[in-house]
């Protein structure tokens, strides 16, 4: 049975895009540690949290610098993990 789903707000839309990107993120490896109320961004939210470009966080992604989640073609980052990186550079 297919159902409509009609979303008005896009505070909502929001809400569920995170919360099926956590869900996802609990069947990776490194997101195994994801909490429930933890806030995950993708690339482009993370690099702007972090004022950097998105190739310069994929750059120090394959450096080993920082942790992500996801596949390289769709990276997820924990915001917890940005701060710890913030504060360590």
């Amino acid at each position: 049975m297919n159902e409509a789903l009609v979303i008005t707000q896009e505070s909502r839309l929001m809400e569920l895009i995170r919360q099926v990107l956590v869900g996802v993120l609990t069947e990776v490896p490194y997101p195994s540690r994801v909490q429930k109320d933890e806030e995950v961004l993708t690339r482009n939210e993370a690099a702007e949290f972090l004022n950097i470009t998105p190739t310069t966080l994929t750059k120090y992604v394959k450096e080993g610098k920082l942790k992500a989640g996801g596949t390289e073609r769709k990276y997820l980052f924990m915001k917890s993990d940005l701060v710890k990186f913030m504060f360590n550079r």
